[in-house]
């Protein structure tokens, strides 16, 4: 990756900011501050911590990557955040939450189809990647559709591919789709997300994470999903103990330079 200029800063959630060169990408803007109770269909989660950012951060996106619906990934607060002028890939199921500010501008994404972004000497093509959010049928049915994202970064003749899990667990399904593929940095959801409710974990475990990231042998592995809401049950100390040097250390504001 020593063509690319890389840095990450985690906001908290799902939420983080991605600059390579001059381009900008912004995942999942959910804002809310600490203590806020979120109501779901069936539970509650509440904010541990306040969100990590400053308003520059959510300046000048070239383009968004937006998961699906549920209120741990963007937020009344969040949304405001999107500028009218910058380009969103989604899940459907966002329309509800897009149309509060604009209703252009965007590319609904079905799994396994792709778009293609350029900015300068840029060019990155996205695909929706499929997640099953859940660990049992029923309750995947009832979580509703995600998105992961695989994107490929080209720059005259240099290549990186980025892989966003989004909320998924360890399921064959995802596995065969991304069979033969193989990430310079993986961005997964980690956190073991309602993992004392039924047909949890909604998201990996560790040792899932562990099993499933030798699909696509990424290279640098930037963890998140994990921490900021008490949905999220498992602390990433868990994924740290593996001692695997791919696994990237930081924390909610921390701003990172990926080599």
């Amino acid at each position: 990756m020593k063509d690319f200029d890389i840095k990450f800063k985690w906001i908290g959630a799902s939420t983080w900011i991605l600059s390579i060169d001059n381009l900008k990408i912004g995942s999942d803007p959910v804002l809310c501050q600490k203590d806020t109770l979120q109501h779901y269909r069936f539970f509650k989660t509440k904010r541990r911590t306040e969100p990590n950012y400053e308003s520059k951060d959510f300046e000048n996106i070239d383009f968004w990557l937006l998961t699906h619906e549920h209120e741990d990934h963007i937020d009344a607060y969040g949304v405001t955040k999107i500028e009218p002028e910058s380009k969103v890939y989604a899940n459907s199921n966002l329309k509800k939450w897009l149309k509060l500010i604009y209703a252009t501008n965007v590319d609904y994404l079905k799994w396994g189809e792709k778009k293609i972004f350029e900015k300068e000497n840029l060019k990155i093509t996205i695909e929706a990647i499929p997640c099953v959010h859940a660990s049992n049928y029923i309750a995947a049915k009832l979580a509703g559709s995600v998105n992961g994202y695989w994107l490929t970064v080209e720059k005259n003749k240099s290549k990186i591919q980025i892989y966003v899990t989004g909320d998924t667990v360890n399921h064959q399904k995802v596995k065969t789709f991304l069979k033969g593929r193989n990430a310079d940095i993986m961005i997964p959801n980690i956190g073991a997300g309602g993992l004392d409710k039924f047909g949890g974990p909604y998201t990996f475990t560790a040792n899932q994470f562990m099993d499933f990231e030798k699909t696509v042998n990424p290279k640098i592995i930037l963890p998140v999903h994990h921490k900021t809401f008490s949905l999220y049950k498992e602390p990433i100390e868990k994924l740290y103990a593996y001692n695997d040097n791919r696994v990237l250390k930081f924390d909610e504001g921390d701003t990172l330079e990926v080599k």
